[in-house]
């Protein structure tokens, strides 16, 4: 069993540009806290900034975590395996998404999912308990922090329950409707990219490859969706004749 990535141990507080200033802002950990606040208080997470290559694990399965990370830049995904090797995702981490906060409540656990890099990318790590705990300098807005916290982990149960509405649809059809139904009107758009490749979307609706590009390929054909790669658009029976954007 590994330990956390993060020790406690170093000293030396990360050394973050204007973009990764922009990340942890855009972040809902951070939300009404101003750049100013966030130099302050960041040294008393103990942050620190790691990159990782793609197709590097930022945390596996069994490690024992104390660090919550927050992406400031590229993508990752957080994964599940079985006991027979089968890969389930969970979710994508996009910049200013923050992974390993449900076990915020819990320092020092073991954790039971896998985070995946899809390319090059850094995080910035940030201590567990002194997130849940006020640090010794008083910080007047800490204490929006731990509600910020509270709120992200809302948001991620959110999350897990779409899933859920997703992945017990009847048929492969339904749960591919269903999630992309979702993503169109969390994206405001009929346009709209996903987060995942075929491979990476079988494994999240819990099916098989070909079954998906097969499913895929017959809600095109009857007019329903069209896409290229991972860019879909929705098809409604009012713009039905109209050409979309992949297909021109």
């Amino acid at each position: 069993m590994r330990s956390a990535y993060v020790s406690s141990s170093e000293k030396n507080p990360a050394k973050l540009s204007h973009a990764d200033y922009e990340a942890v802002a855009g972040s809902v950990l951070f939300s009404g806290i101003s750049r100013a606040e966030m130099v302050s208080l960041l040294p008393c997470l103990n942050d620190r900034k790691k990159d990782f290559k793609k197709g590097e694990w930022i945390l596996q399965a069994g490690d024992r975590l104390s660090s919550v990370g927050l992406l400031l830049s590229g993508s990752a995904h957080i994964e599940r395996y079985d006991y027979w090797g089968n890969r389930h995702i969970v979710t994508s981490v996009s910049p200013g998404d923050i992974f390993g906060e449900s076990y915020a409540a819990a320092p020092d656990s073991t954790i039971n999912v896998s985070v995946l890099a899809d390319e090059n990318l850094s995080v910035l790590f940030l201590d567990l308990s002194r997130t849940l705990h006020m640090c010794s300098s008083s910080c007047p807005f800490h204490a929006r922090l731990i509600d910020n916290l509270v709120s992200l982990l809302a948001r991620r149960n959110l999350i897990l329950n779409e899933k859920l509405t997703y992945v017990t649809q009847h048929t492969l059809r339904d749960k591919i409707l269903s999630y992309l139904s979702a993503e169109s009107i969390r994206q405001h758009s009929s346009y709209f990219d996903i987060p995942f490749d075929r491979q990476q979307l079988a494994d999240y609706l819990n099916a098989e490859r070909s079954a998906l590009s097969g499913e895929l390929s017959r809600l095109k054909k009857d007019g329903i969706i069209d896409y290229q790669k991972n860019h879909f658009y929705l098809r409604s029976p009012v713009n039905s004749g109209e050409q979309p954007e992949t297909s021109r």
